[in-house]
């Protein structure tokens, strides 16, 4: 007597459980710290324009 399974089952789902797959790791030297510097880039550049109006 053999019982069939109901739907059959995704192989990309055994493969992705397996090699724990995802999102990428959140953590990036690299791409964290050229955030930052643009990010106080930014911030000098508002200041910067909020001191002196007609700077153009």
């Amino acid at each position: 007597m053999k019982i069939k399974s109901v739907k059959p089952r995704n192989p990309h789902a055994v493969a992705a459980r397996q090699r724990n797959a995802g999102a990428h790791g959140t953590y990036r030297a690299e791409r964290k710290v050229r955030r930052l510097e643009k990010q106080a880039l930014r911030s000098w550049v508002i200041g910067q324009d909020r001191e002196g109006k007609d700077h153009a």
